[in-house]
């Protein structure tokens, strides 16, 4: 038996490489449909994500106050989403944080009056929105939107039908491994084995999830460098509080919908263990994986939720 054609493609986007796996199609064909995923991947980040210069969601903002900004589908699709999981969370999953996430990395000491004041300006409960008209306003000055810790994890909801429409039956799609993409299975085997990387040690693996036809999306207070070389700190706020979390953590998060793969990463990072068990017994079908880095050990914690509550 001949073994099956693989073709493969890197490029840059949302400020990320992306990787692209076609298993069993033809080399001139998955070109070509790798051509559609990036004509896809462009026009969305053009949109959403703060890493293109020229993006609509850059030009929102600091909107004056209950200015109404019309917006693409796309882009009212994602702040609808946002606007479920900031319900669903309590307010934990927030997307309106950017200016005390700025204000945290400006200063190494901040002053609890200063952010009282820049809380002010953050909240999604100060951010309307009016479906029938696909627009939305800020309720206070000075607010912004970052989807940067859910784009990826929407581009890949977007490319799933995709892959699956052009008749793409196995395949991977990764950003450097923050979110990835398993679709059927892999060259030799029923399953993609995902890895999630130990970040003291990159060339160690903690975890290996089993994915086929699911996403793996992966947050933390830290992430891989670019150069795979080491870790990096990332500011990441608690919405109640205003404070930066502590501790150097990441969780990752096996999942059919890697929109819920991203929300869950996030709010796991945020929530105490009771919101989490409250939240765990209304899904099913997911796996996290949390690894706390402690100064002498690495702590770590598999869940996995099934509709009835925890396994562990």
């Amino acid at each position: 038996m001949s073994e099956p054609t693989i073709y493969s493609d890197t490029f840059g986007l949302f400020g990320v490489n992306t990787d692209v796996v076609l298993v069993g199609v033809e080399e001139d064909y998955a070109r070509r449909v790798t051509d559609l995923l990036k004509t896809e991947l462009a026009q969305l980040e053009r949109e959403i994500s703060r890493s293109n210069p020229s993006s609509f969601v850059l030009k929102t903002d600091h909107s004056p106050k209950d200015k109404w900004i019309k917006c693409s589908p796309d882009f009212f699709d994602v702040l609808l989403l946002c606007s479920d999981f900031y319900e669903m969370s309590n307010g934990a999953f927030d997307i309106t944080m950017g200016p005390l996430a700025g204000l945290w990395s400006s200063s190494e000491e901040v002053s609890d009056e200063e952010v009282q004041a820049v809380k002010q300006c953050c909240g999604f409960d100060k951010v309307e929105l009016d479906p029938e008209h696909l627009r939305f306003r800020f309720l206070e000055e000075g607010m912004q939107l970052d989807f940067s810790f859910i784009e990826l994890a929407y581009a890949l909801d977007l490319l799933k039908p995709m892959l699956k429409d052009e008749g793409v039956e196995n395949a991977i799609v990764s950003f450097e491994e923050r979110a990835v993409l398993a679709l059927g299975h892999h060259p030799v085997g029923e399953a993609w084995p995902i890895g999630i990387r130990n970040m003291q040690d990159p060339h160690e693996f903690l975890q290996f999830f089993e994915m086929k036809d699911s996403a793996c999306i992966s947050d933390g207070t830290v992430f891989l460098r670019e150069d795979a070389e080491g870790m990096q700190e990332r500011v990441l706020v608690n919405p109640e509080s205003g404070e930066v979390v502590e501790g150097v953590k990441t969780v990752s998060v096996k999942t059919g919908a890697a929109t819920m793969g991203a929300f869950l990463a996030r709010v796991w990072l945020i929530l105490p263990e009771n919101d989490k068990s409250i939240l765990a017994d209304q899904l099913r079908d997911i796996e996290i994986f949390e690894a706390e880095y402690l100064e002498d050990d690495i702590r770590t914690k598999l869940t996995i939720l099934n509709g009835e509550g925890e396994d562990e």
